[in-house]
């Protein structure tokens, strides 16, 4: 048996553009399938995604004409044909491991993320219950699940903090130990301001204050936010005697916080500076009770935690590698179940017209039925067993391959394992 399990699509390396005009709606993905199965497809799975839309499919084929056709179908059916040099395609293995690391997050914008494993379960879930996967299909995919959580269990790479403004969040926490019962002090809401915001939102502080020259642009974030509360940005000065934290993230061209206008401090005052040129004079650090961080330190934790990403990358591509090698052996063991299939219904199918004869020709009850149909059918069984077992036990694939065509000849089975 010829066995072609293929991927193609697009993922989050193409433009936010293609990647919409590629998008799989529930009600796309059954008509999609559909036109595949129509093709000669024989299982299938769509998964698609923000930043991904993929089409795994097997087919019995030795040729390369129903993965053409499939390809052709999907540049067709979104208007993709000037991009289709934006489309990948995996086939055999390849396609087996680009679904193992897809499932671990290995090939996702951000190294490790948790949320693509959630997808995958669900795309196969989805295609499941329409019955588009058989045995092939769901042991590929059950595996690639159940390899991700291990890769996620142990490795746990996606809790290594790649972003400045969360490792900064995180960093600032052990320092001060908590952030609970705490007030944080965001001056200048742009990008980083607010990835500090959300970010804030998520950690147990009792308030958040935002200073910004725009009370507008804070409002329209922050509004039904019972936690958050905007002051003007002449007041930042002032309202740092009330906060545990300062974070600095405007454009100004020159220090926003200088050191003889801080007021002497009785408890310790945490300020990271994030903004180029800086926000916070350096004098302001020599203060007493004034902790000052900027972006260099971040900068280089992020670095680290990067190195320690990608380590632990290599760690879970060699899980990866260790899971699809079992997988594929596995495949390999499948290759002659239909031959296999074939000797078992054949052996039902005499089994049936024999009984079928007997029982016109000898009156027996219901209980003396069952005795005969089982004996028989347990000698029936028990003819085949051995070549079934010796087929299977034989480790060179071309051996096994034409010992099944064998079979099929002595036993004049209509189909020899191959299509």
């Amino acid at each position: 048996m010829h066995l072609n399990i293929s991927v193609f699509g697009i993922d989050h390396r193409v433009s936010a553009e293609l990647r919409e005009k590629a998008a799989f709606s529930e009600t796309k993905k059954i008509e999609f399938t559909t036109a595949l199965f129509d093709l000669g497809v024989e299982e299938a799975v769509i998964l698609s995604t923000c930043n991904r839309s993929e089409v795994y499919f097997l087919d019995r084929w030795k040729n390369d004409a129903v993965r053409n056709q499939a390809l052709d179908l999907y540049i067709d059916y979104f208007g993709i044909k000037d991009e289709a040099g934006s489309i990948f395609q995996h086939n055999g293995a390849d396609a087996v491991e680009h679904l193992f690391r897809v499932a671990a997050g290995l090939e996702s914008a951000v190294v490790g993320e948790d949320e693509i494993l959630r997808q995958v379960k669900e795309a196969y879930d989805f295609a499941h219950q329409f019955n588009n996967t058989g045995k092939v299909f769901n042991r590929l995919f059950q595996e690639a699940i159940k390899t991700a959580k291990a890769i996620k269990s142990t490795l746990k790479i996606s809790e290594i903090p790649l972003s400045t403004g969360y490792i900064g969040l995180k960093y600032l926490e052990e320092q001060m130990g908590s952030f609970e019962e705490k007030t944080m002090l965001l001056i200048g809401f742009g990008k980083i301001g607010r990835l500090f915001y959300q970010y804030g939102r998520e950690m147990p502080f009792k308030r958040i204050l935002v200073c910004n020259r725009s009370e507008d642009t804070v409002q329209e974030v922050i509004e039904n936010d019972e936690q958050t509360y905007y002051i003007p940005y002449g007041s930042c000065h002032t309202a740092m005697d009330d906060v545990d934290l300062v974070i600095t993230a405007t454009s100004c061209p020159h220090p926003i916080l200088r050191a003889q206008r801080m007021a002497v401090r009785e408890k310790p005052l945490y300020l990271l500076d994030m903004a180029i040129p800086r926000n916070i004079e350096a004098a302001v650090g020599e203060l007493p009770n004034y902790c000052l961080y900027n972006i260099d330190v971040l900068k280089e934790m992020a670095a680290r935690n990067e190195e320690s990403r990608r380590a632990l990358t290599e760690k879970a591509a060699s899980l990866i590698a260790e899971a699809k090698e079992e997988f594929l052996l596995w495949l390999k063991g499948t290759a002659q179940d239909p031959i296999i299939e074939s000797l078992n219904q054949s052996v039902d199918d005499i089994l049936a017209d024999h009984l079928k004869y007997l029982f016109r020709k000898i009156e027996v009850n219901a209980r003396e039925k069952t005795i005969i149909s089982r004996t028989m059918e347990a000698a029936l069984k028990k003819a085949v067993r051995n070549p079934i077992i010796a087929l299977k036990s034989i480790n060179d694939e071309e051996k096994r391959a034409h010992y099944a065509e064998v079979l099929g000849e002595l036993f004049l089975l209509n189909g020899k394992g191959e299509k």
